[in-house]
């Protein structure tokens, strides 16, 4: 939190030039210093080089200089969150891919699931939120819970998102996604990552050429409320450019119980194939700097 409020102090006094610099600082800081960060970017880079989509968007085969530029798109990421945080947001400019249905369903007052992934800033929904009176509550885990509430009313009191704990050992979160979705509102789950000490509650898809875990519980609370499920994305496409992506990835309705594992898979299936498509579009914008595919040194040589 220093290194954030140092940070902020910075932009306020001297602008984004200087800002600008101490990004860089920091990205090459953790290039040389976080071993896992640096072979983790660069197996997730080879990964997306293997398609012909990727090689488009890369242009060149990863190298180090890759790795810096993927660590600096995160770093760069977190800066102008903090910005559009602090309400500047006179340097910053937003399109909408698709975005129109997320607004007729809230004129309806018709809440829907938004399955969003590591790819971008789903942080800024706080800021769309705020510009379109939308009510959204955001899926974290239960120990953050209480903290990111608190965040958000230290920017806004009257903003309208609100954070909802999952603790895997309770049902309540499910009672309070229920709850948001029948007044109306939008509740967002993370869907690209397996919570830690999670890994029986995980499925395997195919994804960029490999099995990869991704957890079950989104795709199977889809099937029992009865909204909308759209994938929900807001990704960064130059400076001070975000680009908010929506797609629908089924129609309200409640699956019967005897299908209900069926269609998460197929819904799962749907969503990682999306989730492949956008790395490969925006590759330097998927955030999980990890050993996602569960790698061994020896096989990814």
């Amino acid at each position: 939190m220093g290194a954030l409020h140092f940070a902020g102090w910075v932009h306020r006094h001297f602008g984004r030039r200087p800002m600008r610099l101490l990004v860089w600082g920091a990205s090459l800081y953790f290039f040389a210093f976080a071993p896992i960060v640096r072979r983790s970017s660069r197996r997730y880079l080879e990964r997306v080089w293997a398609s012909p989509e990727g090689r488009v968007a890369l242009r060149r085969a990863p190298d180090w200089r890759s790795v810096i530029k993927h660590i600096y798109t995160f770093a760069i990421n977190i800066y102008d969150r903090m910005v559009i945080w602090g309400g500047d947001l006179e340097d910053y400019a937003f399109e909408h891919d698709r975005s129109g249905e997320i607004f007729e369903l809230a004129q309806k007052k018709q809440g829907a699931l938004l399955l969003g992934a590591h790819l971008g800033s789903f942080e800024l929904l706080w800021f769309l939120s705020r510009k379109y009176d939308l009510a959204i509550n955001v899926v974290v885990f239960y120990q953050n819970a209480e903290q990111v509430n608190r965040f958000f009313d230290a920017l806004d009191p009257n903003v309208h998102v609100r954070a909802i704990g999952l603790d895997p050992t309770s049902v309540q979160a499910a009672f309070e996604i229920k709850a948001c979705i029948d007044r109306g509102e939008f509740v967002v789950i993370l869907a690209d990552r397996v919570a830690p000490g999670e890994r029986s509650r995980c499925s395997h898809a195919m994804f960029l050429g490999g099995s990869a875990p991704f957890p079950t519980g989104p795709f199977a609370l889809a099937g029992v409320l009865d909204c909308p499920v759209l994938m929900a994305l807001c990704v960064r496409t130059g400076e001070g450019h975000y680009r908010t992506v929506l797609r629908s990835l089924c129609e309200a309705g409640r699956a019967p119980r005897a299908e209900r594992e069926k269609g998460a898979q197929e819904l799962l299936a749907k969503y990682v194939g999306l989730l492949e498509t956008y790395c490969q579009q925006f590759p330097y914008a998927w955030f999980n700097f990890f050993d996602f595919w569960e790698e061994t040194p020896e096989s990814a040589s």
